[in-house]
């Protein structure tokens, strides 16, 4: 079992997945201090934002390889959230293990001023670390300050 004396996370999956979405709530709740929840995204806009404002979550996991799920489009209607700040969305890529993590600054005036990095993720550990926001134990693929889009 992987304990952390980090605060509990709210996570929601989106996707469409379920299989994915499945195994990864499974690997994240394990063990650990997380509250992992999903969210369905199929090409409604409104409905999706109101599950994800209604789900209030700190980290929001996006699949990239999804066969119905658009991460650019994603990434575009939560930009458009002005409560945002201050959440982390990761694109996962599950076929090379590695993720891009997008951490929003507090005030949404420095929202196009985010934080882009690029890890790659060996182990379930690795993954939850990032999730909390620890990225002592991981080397920066690539950092940049740009748009997800």
């Amino acid at each position: 079992m992987y304990f952390t004396n980090l605060p509990p996370r709210r996570v929601l999956i989106v996707g469409n997945d379920l299989l994915f979405e499945e195994g990864l709530t499974k690997l994240l709740t394990t063990g650990t201090s997380l509250s992992v929840t999903g969210a369905k995204y199929i090409d409604e806009d409104t409905a999706f934002l109101e599950d994800v404002l209604q789900q209030r979550p700190d980290v929001i996991l996006l699949n990239e390889e999804s066969k119905t799920l658009e991460p650019a489009r994603v990434l575009e209607l939560l930009l458009s959230i002005p409560s945002l700040a201050g959440w982390r969305i990761i694109i996962v890529r599950p076929n090379n293990n590695a993720i891009d993590v997008y951490d929003f600054p507090y005030s949404s005036l420095l929202r196009k001023l985010h934080k882009r990095r690029q890890f790659i993720v060996a182990k379930r550990e690795d993954l939850i670390d990032i999730i909390h926001g620890d990225f002592t134990k991981q080397v920066d693929l690539q950092i940049s300050n740009q748009s997800p889009i």
